[in-house]
């Protein structure tokens, strides 16, 4: 117990989304288990004052809980039913994974309390340790009530349950914490993304220049879209492509050049058939583009056929692949959210997203970023889900961003499964990162999301 409460510990840390300054009360929801013994160990290191709320008397606890629980200072100890306030955190540590049905008394009061708690207090966080209490965690069902968390702590592997369709209102961020000491239990398909995923950029020489450091071309922006063609070429810039050139029509060149970060070379073309397949790494086509029609379609199509190099589709890219039926190289890196992705494979609306996704790349050889709460990315032979960043996250620009980001990371070398994993990982914390310096508002904008994204790319 101790190895994991200094685990969690070390999560805390790390997090934003759990590291707050202006924590003022952790809360307490204890069972009689061992998650009971995890939740008071943490809650012991936070040194400030503690609310228990348990299913049974303090005497009652399981004898490592109890243990635990004698860690907590007595002067700053209340078993009373608490107040919402500003600068909780509350720790779910009533049932772990392997709680099954429905809740019974006590926990479904103690689960409506919690949630309760939460809802009334601003700029609280709520922690699920291993797994939020009421959510089945081999199959994600939710038979009744359930903790709603902010973060979720999994103890020794991520549960099935966690990343099912629907399970993540309960779970939201999703942390592992690793026991490589004890058997796990049963695990869900594919891996979740860590900082870990950030030593795959490769280490620059010291006589690196930016031709070697990757160009990227990008095809992006229209009258009405300009901010997508900016915020794509920028998020690719703070990616660290050593080149960054941006090709749009003609009528949309003065206001973008006029905009654009400096270090972007800007390119107008008359037609999309002039724009090189060569020359770059790396090819991001679809932000911004907005309804292209006739000739300059098949251009476009030409051009992904063309290009050789990982290839990013993203957008109205991805609606001309859809509305068109466009055969795409193995290459493309696709980064549809839910409604690109029906336009993509209507097939796929009878299916859960991971079944939806795999599917897809089966039919159609490519890598897949699907795009959601839990983002899933895949090539046929990996999956990985990603769990940085947030709701804060919910506006315009968010997946401009992402796709520079993608295409930065492959014109450096990095393969298209691993540039869209980083990518996810990176932009989530970028987000977070800008969230936390914000205060924890409701929304932060995709150009926050830029601003972190450099510092959100150094690996551990």
């Amino acid at each position: 117990m101790d190895a994991v409460v200094e685990r969690l510990w070390e999560a805390v840390q790390r997090e934003p989304e759990l590291h707050r300054p202006a924590l003022k009360r952790v809360v307490v929801y204890a069972g009689r288990g061992n998650n009971a013994g995890d939740a008071l160990g943490l809650a012991a290191r936070f040194g400030c004052p503690v609310t228990l709320r348990a299913v049974c008397p303090p005497q009652g606890l399981s004898l490592e809980s109890a243990r635990q629980f004698a860690l907590l200072s007595a002067e700053r100890l209340s078993l009373e039913r608490p107040e919402p306030q500003e600068g909780l955190l509350i720790i779910d540590g009533l049932l772990g994974s392997g709680a099954t049905g429905a809740l019974r008394e006590p926990y479904a009061v103690l689960v409506q309390e919690l949630n309760a708690l939460r809802d009334a207090s601003p700029r609280s966080c709520t922690l699920a340790i291993d797994v939020p209490t009421g959510l089945h965690a081999d199959t994600g069902e939710v038979p009744g009530e359930a903790v709603r968390a902010d973060v979720t702590a999994a103890i020794g592997c991520v549960k099935p349950g966690m990343v099912a369709d629907g399970a993540e209102d309960y779970v939201g961020r999703l942390l592992c914490i690793p026991l490589p000491e004890v058997a796990l239990p049963v695990q869900a398909e594919g891996r979740l993304a860590t900082a870990e995923v950030l030593r795959w950029l490769p280490r620059r020489p010291y006589s690196c220049f930016k031709n070697r450091a990757g160009r990227v071309n990008i095809v992006a922006g229209s009258v009405g879209y300009v901010g997508a063609a900016q915020m794509c070429a920028e998020a690719a810039l703070a990616a660290g492509a050593g080149l960054v050139a941006l090709y749009c029509r003609e009528d949309v060149y003065p206001l973008l050049a006029a905009r654009v970060a400096p270090e972007v070379m800007v390119h107008p073309v008359k037609s999309y058939a002039e724009i090189p397949a060569d020359g770059a790494q790396a090819l991001v086509v679809g932000p911004g583009i907005g309804r292209v029609k006739g000739d300059e379609v098949r251009a476009l199509h030409n051009l992904l056929l063309r290009c050789e190099q990982p290839l990013v589709l993203d957008a109205d890219g991805l609606n001309l692949a859809a509305e068109y039926g466009w055969e795409l190289p193995p290459q493309c890196i696709l980064t549809p959210h839910p409604g690109e992705m029906l336009r993509l494979f209507p097939a796929g609306a009878a299916m859960s997203r991971c079944e939806c996704a795999r599917r897809y790349v089966q039919q159609h050889p490519c890598t897949l970023l699907l795009k959601g709460a839990r983002t899933l990315i895949t090539n046929g032979e990996e999956l990985w889900y990603n769990s940085t960043g947030g709701p804060y996250m919910a506006n315009g620009g968010q997946g401009d961003v992402l796709a520079g980001c993608i295409g930065a990371l492959a014109a450096q070398g990095v393969s298209p499964l691993r540039a869209a994993v980083a990518g996810a990982y990176a932009c989530g914390q970028a987000a977070a990162a800008a969230w936390a310096q914000a205060g924890y508002p409701h929304a932060i904008r995709a150009t926050d999301v830029i601003a972190h994204l450099a510092a959100a790319l150094v690996a551990p």
